[in-house]
């Protein structure tokens, strides 16, 4: 008997446990705080999400997308790691900055380390050129002989901004920086109208809208992919981009096919690749969030990545399947922030600086 009762005891309290977790979200519409504009390709995967999200979650029939856009990203950030007591059970869907944390930017009030981490998307990103860009470019290694261009960029800390930087000056181009664009839409229509002529977007964005308004119409070319880290450390095309170099071989393409990139700036731009491809997109809930939530988070997102629906939906907009970092795999991608040597950290702080 006592056994009978133990074990009916302890199946009510799992039984509740479990409700308790289900029930944080139920009767709520949630609220997904995008840190970009609509329209753009941070907040085109942000609807496709949102979307399919209700459907794991128990007793939510919505979720609501916010966009707050600025400040390379960082408003909205600081705005979900501002939350307060009625709103700590909102999720933020973002393009997150790495650089901002990393150089202390004054505009980042929060650090990505202090907000709960729910999820993460990879996703390869793309630089394009109009091909009129005097004299004209009509293959990759052509951008070396470009007269002096106009690349246009988001804040001058953001990583596609000084991933941009990096890569063009590895190989030698000769352009201006142009930043202060609120987001990629707005470069891409200033590249449509020839105020820029060179942008970038993520592999959603470039599918979504730069392909079929940019290249399709021939106004632009891609230029190159960066680099994707293959499972044995070799370098190249990201699987769902295959019709674009790499960066590492538009190297190789002006500089020789046994040079091979080095030095300070090669280090930062392998380092931002590596932690922005594998983890683009992340998905982060406030400080003050439930523990309960965030754990029911993390499940709704673990169901969605195996939803096929979602991924189908998904696969549709980006041309790849979604590949999600979710708990543990996340946060140790969060936490090599905080490893960085300082001395490299100087002359990454420098060059960042040097773009303003």
């Amino acid at each position: 008997m006592k056994k009978l009762v133990c074990a009916t005891l302890a199946s009510i309290l799992f039984a509740y446990g479990n409700t308790a977790i289900a029930q944080q979200f139920s009767g709520r519409v949630v609220t997904m705080i995008v840190n970009y504009t609509a329209g753009g390709a941070t907040d085109v995967d942000a609807r496709i999400v949102a979307r399919h999200l209700p459907k794991h979650l128990q007793g939510v029939s919505s979720v609501v997308v916010r966009n707050v856009g600025g400040a390379g990203g960082n408003i909205g950030v600081n705005q979900l790691g501002e939350s307060s007591e009625h709103e700590r059970l909102n999720i933020g869907f973002f393009t997150w900055d790495p650089v901002a944390q990393l150089i202390q930017e004054k505009s980042l009030r929060v650090r990505y380390n202090d907000l709960k981490f729910i999820a993460g998307f990879s996703q390869p990103q793309l630089i394009y050129i109009r091909r009129d860009t005097a004299p004209g470019i009509k293959r990759s290694a052509d951008v070396v002989k470009a007269q002096r261009f106009k690349a246009g960029a988001l804040g001058p800390s953001v990583h596609g901004t000084v991933r941009q930087r990096l890569a063009l000056d590895l190989l030698g181009a000769k352009y201006e920086t142009i930043t202060g664009y609120k987001g990629l839409n707005d470069i891409d229509l200033a590249i449509r109208q020839g105020d820029l002529q060179l942008g970038f977007n993520s592999l959603s964005g470039y599918f979504s809208t730069v392909k079929p308004n940019l290249v399709d119409t021939g106004i632009v070319m891609p230029l190159f992919q960066y680099d994707y880290e293959r499972a044995d450390g070799t370098l190249g095309r990201n699987p769902g981009l295959p019709d674009v170099p790499a960066f590492s071989e538009v190297y190789k393409e002006v500089m020789g096919q046994g040079a091979v990139p080095s030095g300070e700036k090669w280090l930062a731009l392998r380092m931002l690749s590596r932690i922005i491809d594998s983890m683009s997109r992340t998905v982060f809930m406030p400080p003050n969030a439930p523990p309960a939530a965030v754990e029911e988070m993390r499940r709704a997102f673990e169901k969605l990545a195996t939803d096929a629906e979602f991924i189908a939906d998904y696969e549709k907009v980006s041309r790849t399947k979604p590949r999600f970092s979710i708990g543990a795999q996340g946060e140790a991608i969060i936490a090599e922030l905080g490893k960085v040597q300082p001395s490299f950290l100087s002359f990454f702080r420098t060059f960042v600086d040097a773009g303003r």
